[in-house]
């Protein structure tokens, strides 16, 4: 269970960071939510996973001469 901070903290990145899609796995499955969020502050994320799971991937950095790093962390119910 979140403290009220952590619940407060959290809403707050996903409102400025995230993104909260409804999508169909498989064909024949009801939608659920997926909330993903981005960053290139990895501490960042990992330190939301341990508060809510999920797990984190790069994104492709296709001008590192220009760009930071970045990654998402993707939250499905199962």
């Amino acid at each position: 269970m979140l403290t009220l901070t952590e619940a407060a903290y959290l809403a707050g990145i996903v409102d400025g960071e995230g993104t909260i899609t409804l999508t169909k796995m498989h064909r024949n499955e009801n939608r659920r939510p997926i909330i993903s969020i981005a960053s290139t502050d990895k501490e960042l994320l990992v330190y939301i996973q341990q508060l809510v799971g999920g797990y984190i991937t790069s994104k492709k950095n296709y001008k590192p001469s220009l760009h930071k790093n970045s990654f998402v962390l993707t939250i499905k119910s199962t």
